[in-house]
């Protein structure tokens, strides 16, 4: 295996790109350090994978082993442009935007520095990553009461993707200083509708119960198909997100 030389200064380079895009925020991560992040020690192996999959049909390739730096993009999904976060037809569209400006830096990547980078999926068990702990490491925020990324200037309202990149590139640090839930009335606790927090600590069964009744509960978008149907929509809770006092 070649271990491609990269030179210190060009992780300043890439974030500036990716915040080129309006609405990004950036930052880079050592590979290995994310895969020793909590996440990790807690689930077991078989339930993540080092596989790419753009789908649960499509055809696996392993996690390119020259690629040792994380690239995690951090895109702003502000309260009062919704359709960001609604799903409909497989997907988000902050999500695809998401997938969008990835292609953009892979392919800008290769064509101005020569080096191979590799869009992750969002889900672990398609060969993605696990984005909060990731995005600690890269210094774009801290893991809130709310389990949570909290980002200093937009709070929780904000949704990860990342991307693999060969070489290993100057990573940044995890944020100090910022501790913004110790004098805070977790307000994320009391809006929740299922309690997901009763126990003093996160429950995900209890929040999954409310993103099945979303799901269940699909709603009108607002906009028409090509057969001039409503395009029905997923509005899934952001209850503990939208109650988030930070960067407000």
């Amino acid at each position: 295996m070649v271990i491609v030389s990269v030179d210190p200064s060009l992780s300043n380079e890439i974030i500036a790109r990716a915040r080129s895009y309006p609405g990004i925020r950036a930052g880079i991560a050592r590979l290995k350090d994310v895969l020793r992040t909590p996440s990790y020690q807690v689930v077991p192996e078989a339930e993540w994978s080092t596989s790419l999959s753009s789908s649960q049909e499509g055809t696996l390739t392993e996690w390119p082993p020259g690629t040792r730096s994380v690239l995690v993009l951090g895109l702003y999904h502000p309260k009062n442009d919704p359709r960001l976060d609604w799903w409909d037809r497989g997907n988000t569209n902050g999500n695809r935007r998401l997938m969008e400006i990835s292609e953009s830096l892979k392919q800008w990547l290769r064509k101005e520095h020569d080096l191979r980078a590799h869009p992750l999926p969002y889900h672990v068990e398609w060969g993605g990553l696990f984005l909060k702990d990731a995005a600690v490491l890269a210094g774009l925020g801290i893991i809130g009461q709310s389990n949570l990324l909290l980002h200093p200037e937009w709070g929780s309202q904000i949704r990860l993707r990342s991307i693999l990149i060969e070489g290993d590139l100057q990573p940044n640090e995890p944020i100090e200083g910022f501790s913004p839930c110790e004098t805070c009335d977790v307000l994320c606790h009391k809006v929740c509708p299922q309690n997901a927090f009763s126990s003093g600590a996160y429950r995900r069964p209890s929040c999954i119960t409310q993103l099945n009744a979303d799901a269940a509960n699909k709603v009108p978008g607002g906009e028409i198909d090509e057969n001039g149907k409503p395009i029905m929509v997923i509005k899934y809770c952001r209850a503990c997100e939208l109650a988030c006092p930070v960067g407000k």
